[in-house]
């Protein structure tokens, strides 16, 4: 392993001793830091050239016009709308990583000075300023100065604990009408989420294998209630002869509450399946019916074997899809595509086509890509005509900033309003200049 030293010299890593290791550590870590500052300034200044006009939109984290959340906190400039996203593809991120990137840039250079000269001499990781940013960026500029003064010092050492706890104080100390209104506007940060695929980098669950991760994030109490419930339930399945783990009893206490709860809302079928939720699934339907050992697929997840499709079908209301043909190119009359033709685009890319989006095609708009023109001849919309985009990027690509045509060989080549070229492929995004 060949690894070059700070003045360019080449150095072979397995003949470092340990003293002369940690030097290299030590400089590989400021290396990182320099690296990472310049980013940041980049940000910064890509932020100042692109300023919002007083008629025009600011940039915002939602993906509709006139939303609220602005990139910096209060105090910070505008930044125009539709700006993160070349700059985002200048770095190969997504465009909400380049807006990351840009609102603690906002944050660190115009509320958070002093934590920003410590990152400008490399006394501290960037990554550690920019997790004070985040947690900032709401609050008034007084109470983020308060933050400033007190983490600057220990910012270096500082954990999440310890900024959190500094962001407490500030928000109590210079934001009292806002601190008695926390309880209540803390609901904002309540949700459920479902996440597919995550979780170990090794083993099983590095990938989707039919186990997935909910997250719920609430009312104290109301949690504290679910889950006694679900130990209750998981006790009594173990007293009824379930002889699994408790925690694997518990998943199927879940199951038979949401069992419950479905038949008293009327929520289920005359066939005793529940209809509320939707999974794509792709397999033969004699393989599902029959007991063929194989796999199928679950759209938007990965492969399944047949044996938990079966019983996610038990489960559930299906509804049997014929398959499509996805060389059909049909061309119909009008501005919306008939159900077939959405299917068969969303099947065909799915997902957002704009560079390193990867926004699931069934969340997204179904596109023209030549603009649809309603005095324009007959057969303007039809498959080759269509592309999954999400809002964000339907609106920026709307706003004539981007452009984009769809290849031949099925893929998409857009380019950027600075001229920036890029190929979005099946396996992913190709820089072109």
């Amino acid at each position: 392993m060949i690894e070059v030293d700070v003045t360019g010299q080449p150095i072979e890593v397995r003949d470092l001793d340990a003293e002369w290791l940690l030097e290299l550590a030590e400089e590989a870590e400021q290396q990182s830091r320099a690296s990472e500052r310049r980013k940041l300034r980049y940000a910064a200044q890509w932020c100042a050239l692109h300023p919002a006009l007083p008629d025009g939109d600011a940039s915002c984290w939602g993906e509709v016009a006139d939303c609220d959340e602005l990139l910096g906190g209060e105090g910070t400039p505008l930044v125009a709308a539709f700006t993160a996203e070349p700059f985002a593809a200048a770095l190969g991120v997504s465009t909400r990583a380049g807006m990351a990137l840009m609102a603690d840039a906002l944050e660190l250079e115009h509320r958070l000075p002093a934590i920003w000269e410590r990152v400008e001499a490399l006394e501290v990781a960037p990554w550690r300023a920019r997790r004070v940013a985040q947690a900032t960026v709401t609050l008034s500029p007084e109470a983020a100065a308060h933050v400033d003064r007190c983490l600057a010092g220990i910012v270096d050492s500082c954990g999440p604990g310890r900024i959190d706890r500094a962001v407490a104080e500030a928000q109590a100390l210079f934001d009292a009408e806002e601190q008695a209104e926390a309880e209540e506007t803390a609901r904002d940060s309540w949700s459920v989420r479902l996440t597919h695929g995550v979780g170990t980098t090794a083993g099983p669950l590095s990938r989707w294998v039919g186990t997935s991760f909910l997250e719920v994030i609430g009312d104290t109490q109301v949690l504290t209630d679910v889950h006694d419930l679900v130990c209750r339930r998981a006790a009594e399945l173990g007293a009824a002869g379930d002889d699994d783990g408790l925690e694997v009893r518990k998943i199927r206490a879940l199951g038979t509450i949401v069992d419950q709860a479905a038949g008293a809302a009327g929520e289920v079928d005359g066939a005793g399946g529940r209809s509320r939720s939707t999974l794509y699934l792709h397999a033969d339907l004699a393989d599902v019916l029959g007991d063929r050992v194989g796999t199928g697929t679950a759209e938007r997840l990965g492969a399944a074997t047949l044996e938990r499709i079966r019983a996610w079908v038990g489960r559930g209301r299906v509804t049997v899809v014929p398959v499509l043909d996805r060389g059909r190119d049909d061309a119909v009359d009008g501005h919306d595509p008939p159900a077939w033709m959405r299917e068969l685009v969303i099947l065909r890319d799915r997902h957002c086509v704009f560079p390193w989006c990867e926004r699931d095609a069934r969340c997204c708009d179904v596109d023209h890509i030549t603009p649809y023109d309603e005095h324009g001849p007959p057969g303007q919309t039809h498959p080759g005509n269509l592309a999954p985009l999400c809002r964000r990027h339907h609106r920026a690509k709307t706003a004539r900033r981007w452009h984009y045509r769809r290849t031949p060989e099925g893929t998409f080549a857009w380019q950027g309003p600075h001229g920036r070229r890029f190929l979005v492929t099946p396996s992913g995004t190709v820089r072109l200049d």
